[in-house]
């Protein structure tokens, strides 16, 4: 009961912060493209994040 309800609390904690810290990384990947001065569109198709997200990191 209880003590299941914890486990699978703290297992979703657990892939929630995984999946922060994954996107986190991929935001940094993108900045240090612009940095390079590769074009938003590319690193829209590299990283998979949205031309106006990677625009949201300038």
């Amino acid at each position: 009961g209880r003590e299941e309800g914890r486990e699978e609390g703290r297992e979703e904690g657990r892939i929630e912060g995984m999946e922060k810290g994954l996107e986190k990384g991929i935001e940094k990947v993108a900045r240090n493209m612009l940095s390079k001065g590769i074009d938003v569109e590319t690193i829209a198709s590299v990283t998979g994040l949205t031309e106006k997200a990677i625009r949201g990191l300038l």
